[in-house]
Parts: structure tokens; C-alpha cells; sequence
């Protein structure tokens, strides 16, 4: 072997051994203090409730301190509307800006079904909006989402809850007729996000 790569072989070795030889620590802290959750799910008044079908309710589970939620609906052809199936509270002394972050979608439904989360002020009117032979979405909501437009990864503005309010969460399903319903479900995985405000940050 050539002396001139031995002696740059061994030459590297030490500087490797020399780099990785001393180290300096400098002090750094990091305390955790959880607190209760400032924003958190509640039921709507229409959980519960009886839903398309004989034995089917508009199924709202709550996780034990409110801060997650599954929801089962069961529409039909055309347009199934749910209201005030769900609500997002601020229990807080402050604003909290508010996202919805679509992270995984299994869809099966029929070709052309469309499926709207659309958010409302507590107590708000609900005016489906003309047209035939579908309606049309409603007006004067907060936010409306059409889960089966944005892809996974998404992350939508809500809007901005306020101290101590509450907005109700309703669903639209459009399915078209003539489609095979047997074996057709859907599965929208997400997460509400929310930072104080003021701010203009998007959740990472």
C-alpha cells in the first residue's frame, strides 16, 4: 500500500478520535406544567337523536375530558342535513384561533358524493339556500369545509372563538341517486387546532 494513503489514513483516524474526544455542557431547563384544556368538545343538541334508518342515531362520543370526539351519521340519496351535531367551546379568558387539519380519509362513497362540515355561532339561524333539485349550502355560517375537496395534510382556517363562546358543528351529504349504496361508507380522520390570539400562525 502506497505510504503516502497509510499515512493519510492514519493521520484522519486521529483527527476523528481528537474531534470526538471533548465535549462542553452548558446548563438548560425545561419545566412542564400541564393545565385543563381551554378549548374543549361538547354534545349538540341533536346527538343522540334518532337517524335515517330503524335502529340508527346520530352517534356523538365524547373521549373522557372532552378534548376528542367520533361522530356517525347516516344519510341517504341527495341531501342529508345535520344540525348542531357537535360543539367547540372556549372555556378560556381569551381568543383562540382555530383549524381544521384534515389527516387521513378513507372514502367509499358513491362517484360525485360531496360530505360539508360547516361551522356555526351559537344559535345562529340556518337557511338552506334555494335550488333544485338540490339545495343549496346554507348561509351565515362561520366556516364550511367540504371534507371531500382539500387534500389530507390541509390545514383550514375557522376562524377566531372568542372567550367564553361556542360554536355548533353541522354536517351536509350529498349522495347521488341511482349510485349502489350497500358496502358505501367513508371515514374523515382530523384534528381541531387551535393557538391564542392574536396571531396569523398556521398549525405545522
Amino acid at each position: 500500500m502506497d505510504k503516502t494513503i497509510v499515512i493519510a489514513t492514519i493521520g484522519l483516524m486521529i483527527l476523528a478520535l481528537v474531534a470526538a474526544s471533548i465535549f462542553a455542557y452548558y446548563p438548560l431547563q425545561l419545566q412542564i406544567q400541564p393545565v385543563a384544556p381551554p378549548i374543549v368538545f361538547a354534545l349538540g343538541s341533536n346527538a343522540g337523536q334518532p337517524d335515517l334508518g330503524s335502529s340508527n342515531t346520530i352517534t356523538v362520543t365524547l373521549g373522557t375530558n372532552n378534548t376528542s370526539v367520533n361522530i356517525t351519521i347516516h344519510p341517504t340519496y341527495h341531501t342529508t342535513y345535520y344540525k348542531n351535531v357537535t360543539l367547540i367551546k372556549n372555556t378560556d379568558s381569551r381568543a383562540y384561533n382555530v383549524f381544521l387539519v384534515l389527516d387521513d380519509v378513507t372514502n367509499d362513497l358513491p362517484a360525485n358524493s360531496t360530505v360539508y362540515l360547516i361551522v356555526y355561532s351559537s344559535g345562529a339561524t340556518r337557511s338552506l339556500g334555494t335550488g333544485y333539485p338540490e339545495p343549496q349550502v346554507p348561509s351565515g355560517y362561520v366556516a364550511f369545509v367540504n371534507l371531500t375537496a382539500i387534500s389530507t395534510g390541509s390545514r383550514v382556517s375557522i376562524g377566531s372563538l372568542s372567550s367564553g363562546s361556542t360554536w355548533e358543528i353541522d354536517f351536509m351529504v350529498f349522495i347521488p341517486e341511482g349510485t349502489r349504496l350497500t358496502g358505501a361508507s367513508a371515514t374523515f380522520k382530523m384534528h381541531i387546532a387551535y393557538t391564542p390570539g392574536p396571531g396569523s400562525e398556521t398549525p405545522p
